[in-house]
């Protein structure tokens, strides 16, 4: 199946939590998110924000690759 291109604007960080672990409960993905960007130095600074700007979707798409891409990647662990 083929996915719609990811498109970098501003999300709701738990839309992008959403769309990264679409599997999970809302809740579920966004405390994997909350993980992530605390765990990771270039990132933190996002951790309590609840919403992202385009430019801050870029950084953490940047970090972790595009959500589609993730999910391929880590389906065994989703």
């Amino acid at each position: 199946m083929k996915q719609e291109p990811f498109e970098i604007k501003a999300y709701y960080k738990s839309e992008l939590a959403m769309i990264y672990y679409p599997k999970m409960t809302r809740r579920g993905a966004i405390r994997r998110l909350n993980n992530w960007l605390k765990k990771n130095r270039n990132l933190s600074n996002l951790l309590e924000l609840n919403d992202f700007t385009p430019s801050q979707v870029q950084q953490i798409v940047d970090e972790f690759g595009e959500p589609y891409e993730y999910q391929e990647a880590n389906s065994d662990h989703i």
